[in-house]
């Protein structure tokens, strides 16, 4: 009697092949290309271009703040100073500048000293005793604490915040009083300072992936009080369809489709290696959608397309390849049967 059950085995197997097949012809993409390749990799040429020409318009770079000038820190409320007067031991002072801008120095009275320099504070310094007392008075201002402006932290950093300059801070100091960067932060920083010449706000990018990953202590500028440091985090793009780890995925030193594609796992044996989607989303509501093919990809050709923000890479399924790779048999009790789970879940 149970034999008998085997006399369909045949019928069964070629209803697992008909419904193969049937899946890979009815398999469809998931996304239709809407350009190629070659326009897509010139509009993004372009617009790349215009987005250095824009930060070269409004940002200048970290060496721009490696200038003796930009150093100079200006004297505010709070700042303790060390003033040495040489000629005279007795005019020797630590005092901290008061809420009005203003020191009390021995036989001097309150000296304004808001906003200098310290260069400039000992110039004053020495005009007023050469006025009042000394025929050529040389004097030294050493600035033993820097309170009056604060350093401001924002963005992908683990403890952001406010904090008081008390000496000269190099970037590198800076992120750490900040608890170090965060796995979202982005390649760059960018640094507002205000210069003491014109009064304006300047603009500055630093590039941390230079600094910090591989270690050039160019980047490493300079940071003083009453400077805003911010950090963006990076972009994410998304990698679905027939890889191993699909999801989200940090956007960094230039990430190229199969490195995204690698980041996910590689693709699964039921990949259309072929039919490789790049969606890029350009205004609101519209997207452009190129094919790529993965072994072309490997070879260089066309992989110098960077991924963007909110990029996504999606890999087609192969219908045939998605039914073989979850189907199966199972020898049951009282015969054979067959069972079907789809890969995916």
């Amino acid at each position: 009697m149970a034999l008998s059950r085997y006399k369909f085995l045949p019928l069964l197997l070629l209803l697992i092949i008909l419904s193969g097949f049937l899946l890979a012809g009815c398999a469809s993409d998931r996304f239709e290309a809407t350009t190629t390749v070659e326009e897509f990799q010139r509009e993004y040429k372009d617009a790349r271009q215009k987005e250095d020409e824009r930060l070269h318009r409004n940002y200048f770079s970290a060496a721009n703040l490696c200038t003796p000038e930009s150093l100079d820190y200006r004297l505010g409320a709070g700042d303790l100073l060390s003033v040495t007067v040489f000629e005279d031991k007795d005019m020797n002072a630590e005092v901290r500048v008061s809420s009005r801008g203003t020191v009390t120095l021995p036989m001097l009275g309150a000296v304004n000293v808001f906003r200098l320099t310290a260069v400039e504070a000992e110039k004053k310094i020495e005009d007023i005793l050469r006025q009042k007392y000394l025929h050529d008075p040389h004097v030294s201002v050493y600035i033993k604490e820097h309170v009056s402006r604060q350093i401001t932290v924002v963005g992908a950093l683990k403890n952001p915040g406010s904090f008081d300059c008390l000496s000269k801070k190099h970037l590198l100091d800076v992120l750490a009083m900040a608890g170090g960067l965060t796995k979202e932060a982005g390649e760059v920083a960018y640094i507002t300072r205000e210069n003491p010449k014109t009064g304006k706000t300047e603009n500055y990018v630093v590039d941390l992936d230079d600094l910090v990953r591989k270690g050039n202590m160019d980047q490493n500028i300079v940071i003083l009080g009453g400077d805003e440091l911010f950090v963006p985090k990076a972009g994410h793009c998304f990698v679905d369809g027939a890889v191993r780890k699909p999801g989200i995925y940090p956007v960094k030193s230039d990430l190229t489709v199969t490195e995204a594609i690698a980041l996910a796992g590689g693709l699964t044996n039921y990949a259309e290696e072929d039919e490789i989607k790049l969606v890029r989303y350009v205004s609101k509501g519209q997207r452009e959608i190129i094919r790529l093919k993965y072994s072309e990809l490997q070879e260089g050709q066309g992989d110098t397309i960077y991924l963007q923000d909110n990029d996504i890479v999606f890999v087609e399924l192969s219908g045939l390849g998605t039914f073989f790779s979850g189907s199966g048999f199972s020898l049951g009790f009282m015969g054979t049967g067959f069972n079907y789970k789809t890969p995916l879940k």
